[in-house]
């Protein structure tokens, strides 16, 4: 699984409309979508609205078998309708360019654990937050080591969770940190871990109080997030 966590801020001014505006074409023309996504690498792709004080924010969770600069630039070099559609309304929703090269570093995964006992897929949870500016090098060396360890996994196994990604996203504003949980219900998971007193899931929430700002609490469910888009029934047959 070569998985990677996408936040894309929406515009002031969108409504929810405008949010479900590309899942919705996407849903309503499976054949074109299916081609779009085998021409650019994604075989799995889901996406989660997030109502945040800070504004709404899409965030896309894609499984790939090239490298994401290349996925994202892919529409915006295609012939399709649909990609030319996704380019544009990526732009009017988002205010970013997919015909410009990513700014800045590329997104980086920094964390990463699948249940190698699991083999079918379960529901997918993806979320994002600012992370402290300067907290990186802790934060990819404590991921390195804790999404490595059997504590982890034990954890996890609890919760009823076959895979974690954790996606630290450069910005202009500062670091992002994207998430993406997958299991048999993935917003019971976040619940469950979050009310618990399990000494590895009590380390790990003491942990995230050093890497994001006092007003994020992951000893809360992460609230305001939204299922709008699961390519896995359109990508199936491929």
């Amino acid at each position: 699984m070569t998985g990677v966590v996408l936040p894309f801020p929406v515009l002031p001014g969108k409504n929810e409309a405008d949010i479900r505006r590309i899942t919705n074409r996407f849903m309503a023309d499976p054949e074109a979508y299916v081609e779009s996504r085998r021409r650019a690498g994604v075989t799995l792709e889901r996406a989660y609205w997030q109502q945040t004080p800070m504004g709404d924010i899409v965030v896309a969770y894609l499984e790939m078998t090239l490298p994401v600069a290349e996925v994202l630039a892919a529409p915006a070099r295609s012939d399709l309708d649909i990609d030319r559609f996704f380019v544009e309304a990526v732009r009017d929703i988002h205010g970013v360019d997919l015909t410009q090269p990513m700014p800045g570093p590329p997104p980086e995964v920094v964390g990463q654990w699948a249940d190698p006992a699991v083999t079918t897929r379960g529901r997918g949870m993806a979320f994002s937050a600012p992370m402290v500016p300067g907290a990186e090098d802790r934060g990819r060396a404590w991921a390195a080591q804790t999404f490595a360890s059997a504590g982890m996994t034990a954890s996890r196994r609890a919760l009823g969770q076959n895979a974690e990604v954790v996606t630290l996203v450069p910005t202009p504003q500062g670091p992002v940190i994207g998430v993406y949980l997958e299991g048999d219900d993935p917003f019971e998971a976040n619940r469950r871990f979050a009310a618990s007193a399990e000494p590895f899931d009590v380390a790990f929430k003491e942990e995230l109080k050093q890497l994001f700002p006092p007003f994020i609490d992951f000893g809360q469910p992460v609230p305001g997030v939204t299922e709008i888009f699961d390519s896995q029934p359109l990508l199936a047959g491929r």
